[in-house]
């Protein structure tokens, strides 16, 4: 009889864990933080009008719904890659193209889920004969840094035109704040650029587009930017990193079913400069519906492009950067 009762009290402890286990996998971070408060995270942010996802998911509470505590910190893409990498900053948007070389070098960091489409484009004067990217042929680009997303893109379409963006096109960079006035002085005769500046520009009428990633093909399909998250959260908390991811997908979910209010929110906010009807009216360029798919894809395509054109080492084992770089979190879908 005590036997058979020990049996009976052991399998009911076996069934009482097993549930445990199972419901712990499904409930949310809210559910499992309410006894200990929200989780304190750090976000960072550029300022850019494709990061309207984060401001949107702080500001209507989204954050919250997963039990999270969220500093907003702005800071340049040098100190973000560094304040990720140590943990200091735990998560970010991160622009695909920006991000593989340095992932590729050993920034410590993840793609977690794909976020929206679009925010890059190559602008040319006017009056320009430049008509496509063919075009740019012996041609100078101008760009906010070497190696920038938008640089980046530019080498892939140049690629694609049949073009060697080492040989065929010289670069030339300056800040953000200047390639408008460059182009206008005709120190280049092209400028790479992600949104609201470009829009900005073409808004005063200082330059019209050659390439748009939000309309154009072969991109216009394809997740620019990412839930981006550090490695140590990833490695050591991956129950809070998916709990950023989920907030920040519902962030982006929201900016897709309310651009002109997303847009006067972060113009109210003042998270970024610009009109507010500019910036709705990129916003609904964009598809801000986050996909996992999406963003494993837009690696994949990155990673094998850069590699084929060579900003990516020869060296690099491009299926093993791929699974470094995008990672699936349980609870993430």
């Amino acid at each position: 009889m005590k036997k058979s009762k020990l049996i009976a009290t052991s399998l009911i402890c076996i069934l009482l864990l097993l549930a445990l286990l199972i419901t712990g996998c499904s409930q949310s971070p809210a559910a499992t933080t309410a006894s200990t408060g929200p989780k304190k995270v750090k976000i960072g942010y550029s300022g850019g009008a494709c990061e309207a996802f984060i401001f949107s998911a702080f500001e209507k509470g989204l954050f919250k719904e997963e039990g999270l505590d969220v500093e907003l910190v702005k800071v340049d893409f040098d100190t973000l890659k560094e304040s990720l990498a140590t943990g200091k900053i735990d998560a970010s948007s991160g622009m695909v193209m920006k991000w593989v070389k340095p992932f590729e070098q050993g920034v410590d960091a993840v793609f977690t889920s794909g976020i929206h489409t679009g925010c890059i484009q190559i602008l040319v004067k006017e009056n320009s004969n430049i008509k496509n990217i063919t075009d740019l042929k012996g041609k100078v680009i101008a760009n906010n840094g070497m190696g920038d997303g938008p640089m980046i893109l530019a080498s892939r379409a140049l690629a694609h035109a049949g073009l060697d963006f080492k040989k065929d096109v010289q670069w030339k960079a300056y800040p953000a704040s200047e390639l408008e006035g460059v182009l206008n002085r005709g120190e280049a005769d092209a400028i790479a650029l992600t949104d609201p500046m470009a829009e900005m520009v073409i808004a005063k009428g200082s330059g019209i587009k050659l390439l748009d990633t939000a309309h154009d093909m072969p991109y216009h399909d394809e997740y620019c930017c990412m839930a981006t998250i550090s490695g140590k959260l990833y490695r050591t908390d991956p129950a809070t990193a998916a709990a950023i991811t989920r907030g920040m997908m519902k962030g982006a979910k929201w900016v897709q079913e309310h651009q002109d209010e997303a847009a006067k929110l972060i113009i109210d906010k003042k998270y970024i400069p610009g009109d507010a009807g500019l910036v709705a009216r990129l916003l609904k360029s964009y598809n801000y519906i986050p996909s996992l798919d999406g963003g494993e894809k837009a690696v994949d395509n990155a990673v094998r492009e850069m590699k084929a054109i060579g900003v990516l080492d020869a060296s690099t084992d491009v299926e093993q950067l791929k699974k470094k770089i995008f990672v699936c979190l349980p609870g993430v879908q």
